[in-house]
């Protein structure tokens, strides 16, 4: 929003120069059409001004209005690192740069980080704050009186959200429970936008269009019967990615919905090539940093998209994938390093799979994350310490494992065969390594009941 308008701006150091050729108008279908108009940005000489990028053709006076730009980052968002250039060569910037920030020895109150520039009001109280936190204090406000002007929040604004409390922090969100980051970002999006800035400037508009659809049909749906507490933040949301929080028993049925909507529209639609997802959840306990849960949000996402590839090379069908971890343990580790060594059992003919992630997230049966929810729904009365003591048998050994199915109780058994379970191990292929879904199955099944008392501490 600041850039385009500092650009607009009545300054007579710089032009902007309109764009020439066939923009995109702005989508009806589009739930912030009134925000999002790439034809009457180009007719003003701007090209892009989504997810964290802006691009824009001057008549003269360029460099005049990169000097002003990179001020108005360093003021509005100290610290932030950016890069600009002028005709595909990179801007440098001056290498003497005098903080805005004033010339006081106490250091931050809330992070200790920066100067204590600012005093602000929190509650009854006041405290001394660098301007990083400053900003993004009155960010918050904005927020929850719904002024602020990023996406996300406008986005926000226009679903059930908006009329259910924003929590104050992660307790507020989840309570006594565990919560979910769900980080989502668009598959093979960078080598399908086009050749020329029309080409681009329409394929990036179709994208934001779409996940914006799809994710306002998600968030009614997780929304639904819900009052009090809004159980989901939508943190970010850029042109075809978006980090969300949310209670965890919620996280998995939001993916779902969000990437069966974005099928629907496309196929009803029929128009380029398709939108999918790749998309890592972590789901863990509230006092573990965001950065961590972030950081490992963003590996499962990785994964998921290594995955999506595969499928690409294989000539399958596109398909959103997903890729999930839950730690019950204080601390997050590394989910590779705990998939090597807890998930990849025995040898040779012998080899055994416990878990099938990453999975498609839409289709029928145990394979897919649509079906497994589906085949938890079915577990929900089911005698959950059969099911929990069979799983902790799957690392064992094949034959273990199979006679504790077999010496499951008459209704555990109904239940697993209500939920598509008839036997513990399939083979992907003559000599393969056999698989599993039951670890998978039961875990989903537990989501719902992380943090309750007699929840005893495992990873899976």
């Amino acid at each position: 929003m600041r850039l385009p308008e500092l650009a607009r701006g009545n300054d007579d150091r710089w032009q902007l120069k309109p764009l020439t050729g066939s923009y995109p108008t702005a989508d009806t279908a589009d739930p912030l059409q009134h925000y999002d108009d790439p034809s009457a940005d180009a007719r003003d000489g701007i090209l892009s001004r989504d997810g964290g990028h802006f691009e824009a053709q001057f008549e003269y006076g360029a460099d005049e209005f990169t000097r002003a730009a990179a001020e108005l980052l360093r003021r509005e968002l100290p610290g932030l690192r950016f890069r600009i250039w002028i005709d595909y060569e990179e801007w440098q910037q001056s290498s003497v740069y005098l903080s805005n920030e004033l010339p006081v020895l106490a250091p931050c109150e809330w992070t200790g980080r920066g100067l204590a520039s600012k005093v602000i009001q929190q509650g009854r109280e006041q405290a001394s704050v660098s301007l990083d936190v400053a900003q993004r204090h009155e960010a918050v406000q904005q927020a929850e009186d719904h002024q602020a002007k990023d996406l996300a929040s406008l986005l926000e604004a226009m679903t059930k959200l908006a009329k259910l409390r924003r929590p104050q922090d992660l307790d507020d969100l989840v309570g006594s429970g565990y919560l979910a980051l769900i980080y989502a970002d668009g598959n093979g999006v960078g080598s399908s936008a086009g050749t020329t800035d029309e080409e681009r400037a329409c394929f990036f508009h179709r994208n934001r269009v779409l996940l914006r659809r799809a994710l306002q049909k998600a968030i009614e749906d997780v929304c639904t019967g819900e009052t009090g507490m809004a159980p989901l933040v939508l943190l970010m949301l850029g042109g075809d990615d978006l980090l969300v929080v949310c209670r965890a028993e919620k996280a998995l049925p939001f993916v779902v919905s969000l990437c069966e909507e974005l099928a629907r529209i496309q196929r009803e639609g029929n128009n380029g090539v398709e939108l999918t997802l790749g998309v890592g959840v972590v789901i863990a306990g509230s006092k573990i940093p965001i950065y961590r849960l972030h950081d490992v949000a963003e590996q499962l996402a990785s994964s998921a998209k290594r995955r999506f590839r595969g499928l690409k090379d294989n000539g399958d069908k596109a398909q959103s994938v997903v890729d999930w971890a839950v730690y019950t343990t204080s601390w997050v580790d590394d989910p590779e390093e705990i998939r090597r060594r807890d998930w990849v059992c025995g040898t040779a003919g012998d080899r055994r799979v416990l878990s099938q992630r990453p999975v498609d997230v839409l289709g029928d049966g145990l394979h897919t994350l649509q079906g497994l929810l589906k085949g938890a729904e079915k577990l929900q009365n089911a005698p959950r310490s059969q099911l929990r003591y069979l799983v902790d048998q799957l690392p064992r050994g094949r034959v273990l494992a199979e006679l504790a199915f077999e010496e499951l109780s008459k209704e555990a058994s109904e239940k697993l065969s209500q939920a598509g379970v008839k036997e513990v191990w399939q083979s992907l292929s003559n000599g393969g390594p056999w698989i599993t879904p039951l670890l998978d199955l039961v875990e989903i099944m537990e989501i719902e009941r992380l943090g309750s008392r007699n929840e005893k501490s495992q990873t899976m």
